[in-house]
């Protein structure tokens, strides 16, 4: 583990479990925080998708699923999204950030066989700190996987 200041390790324990999100943002991921942003951009560097571009399309999905109300939108062949809506907001582990709404817009293949969730503090998370979350993390966007189910890969 590097070692860091007061502040930023204070800041990084905000990461683990809390009452807040109960496996925290790391899931059980043992690696560093950096090498997890690290990989992450580089498995999106190896599909020639940059981060802006699948955060737009993650965003137009969660805008999409939240506007049907619940009921199931076609993403596109076999990829369906639907919106939990939630009550209540969860803050951001980053002091100062604010909190989001717990809506859920879940994103999977009508197979079943891979999904994943979006969550407005998920996009947040991606937006301000390239950080798609631990590998276990109940809310974890797989870069690979976003990309696949989003029809983006060569594109």
């Amino acid at each position: 583990m590097p070692r860091r200041a007061p502040l930023e390790a204070e800041m990084y324990d905000h990461l683990g479990p809390s009452r807040f999100s109960a496996q925290g943002f790391l899931g059980k991921d043992t690696r560093e925080f950096e090498e997890i942003l690290a990989d992450d951009a580089q498995t999106l560097q190896g599909l020639g998708v940059s981060k802006d571009r699948l955060l737009k399309a993650l965003r137009d999905v969660y805008d999409q699923a939240l506007q049907a109300g619940g009921e199931p939108v076609a993403i596109r062949a076999g990829v369906v999204a639907e919106c939990l809506e939630c009550r209540g907001r969860v803050p951001s582990p980053f002091p100062g950030e604010g909190t989001f709404p717990k809506h859920q817009v879940r994103v999977f293949r009508e197979d079943e066989e891979q999904s994943f969730a979006i969550t407005p503090l998920a996009l947040h998370l991606i937006d301000r700190h390239d950080f798609f979350q631990g590998i276990g993390s109940p809310f974890r966007i797989d870069p690979a996987q976003a990309v696949a189910l989003l029809g983006l890969a060569g594109t």
